[in-house]
């Protein structure tokens, strides 16, 4: 029904109709993350690299090359938490560039149940934030507040080089992770996940 759009050039999330893609989009959002603006002046903009829909239809994930992905009300794409604790897989990609060979825009992704998110790091290891843990509000416009932050519940040993690609599949409850050459599989994750 809706689809997601990011031009990284304005760092912004369009959100389209489906019906009426041809349309304007129904809302357009500028991703902006209040804490890197006490960092520099102006704000470094985010480089997205994937968005994905969440299979509950509540979220939408924005991965980025930095060192934080960033998690967004489906309605009305308003910015809800910052998930930090990885390492970028290239943080100091300059807007615009083209992408590098270190970047896939394949190493951030939800589980089928919506409640986690997996990523996949520099340091070859694979996070995982639990979406569940509280409750998460999004930032209305004129709010002068930060996003909630949420830090690692589990962290999985990968990879001897960075976690490119971090995928689930829903069907056998399995989990696959590929770095440069060697990819790994995580079977019955719910109770590496639940432990």
């Amino acid at each position: 029904m809706v689809f997601a759009v990011a031009l990284n050039k304005y760092s912004r999330v369009l959100m389209y109709d489906a019906k009426n893609f041809d349309k304007q989009p129904f809302t357009s959002t500028a991703l902006i993350d209040p804490t890197l603006a006490k960092i520099s002046f102006p704000p470094r903009p985010l480089p997205i690299t994937s968005m994905e829909f969440s299979s509950n239809g509540a979220y939408l994930l924005v991965g980025t090359a930095g060192h934080a992905h960033y998690i967004l009300d489906a309605f009305g794409a308003k910015l809800m938490a910052k998930l930090e604790g990885h390492k970028g897989l290239d943080p100091s990609q300059p807007l615009g560039a083209p992408p590098s060979r270190r970047l896939s825009g394949e190493e951030v992704c939800f589980t089928p149940d919506s409640k986690y998110v997996l990523s996949g790091s520099e340091d070859g290891k694979i996070y995982v934030w639990d979406l569940s843990a509280q409750p998460l509000k999004p930032i209305e416009e004129g709010e002068n507040r930060e996003p909630d932050v949420l830090r690692p519940v589990t962290i999985l040993e990968g990879h001897a080089g960075p976690s490119r690609c971090v995928r689930f599949n829903p069907r056998f409850v399995m989990m696959a992770t590929a770095s440069n050459d060697l990819v790994c599989l995580f079977p019955h994750l719910e109770t590496v996940l639940v432990n």
